[in-house]
């Protein structure tokens, strides 16, 4: 029932680097996490597979962890933040439903429901530092933009994306010890000021200015 594993993107390879360890941690997990969804929605060819799949996930975040597949690498990697007290099932569900919403990303309502969703990825952190209402906002706007810059493209998902706030993005400042999410927000308010959705992404210029960001916060 487990698809296989998805890679994250180079994005959060990158920001995972900086920060608390413990977030460093947490993050890695998460972002693996919402990969794997990512690939159960994105390669799905039939959209009752992918949500019997995610309910799979959801099933078995709502077990004990001794009862659940010990060879996962995803569920290996949260359990240790479990431990840590993040309850998986509160954290993670909206993520999954996000994700379930996306395999009807045509519709506004689905797309809204999306985003906030998988945007709640970020609202995890609410409790390393940052302020519940900041994250949500990064997670929703990186959800959107993820969805749009590299995998899919609707005219509901492209309406939504045209709706993200850089302004207020920008205005946004993290502790430290988060420093993950704070590169991720960069990086979608820099690319979104740009407006060339339809150049490559990533070049050594970005890369040495959210480097820049991850060493000094700058």
């Amino acid at each position: 029932m487990v698809p296989p594993e998805t890679p994250v993107s180079p994005l959060v390879t990158l920001a995972v680097g900086y920060g608390d360890r413990q977030v460093r941690d947490w993050a890695r997990a998460l972002f693996a996490f919402d990969a794997q969804m990512a690939g159960i929605v994105l390669q799905a060819r039939e959209p009752m597979l992918a949500q019997i799949r995610l309910q799979w996930w959801h099933d078995v975040l709502a077990k004990p962890v001794a009862s659940r597949p010990s060879a996962n690498p995803v569920l290996a990697a949260l359990a240790p933040i479990e431990a840590d007290g993040l309850a998986l099932t509160d954290a993670l569900g909206p993520v999954i439903r996000g994700w379930e919403a996306a395999l009807e990303c045509e519709e506004s309502e689905a797309v809204a429901d999306f985003a906030t969703g998988r945007g709640q990825l970020f609202a995890a952190f609410a409790g390393q530092g940052g302020d519940a209402a900041d994250l949500q906002r990064i997670g929703q706007a990186w959800a959107l933009w993820d969805m749009v810059r590299f995998h899919r493209r609707t005219a509901a998902l492209d309406s939504a994306f045209a709706a993200v706030d850089t302004r207020a993005l920008k205005r946004i400042a993290l502790p430290a010890r988060l420093r993950p999410l704070s590169i991720i927000n960069r990086a979608v308010w820099l690319d979104i000021a740009r407006g060339r959705l339809d150049r490559p992404w990533a070049g050594p210029g970005l890369f040495a200015r959210l480097v820049w960001h991850g060493v000094t916060g700058r």
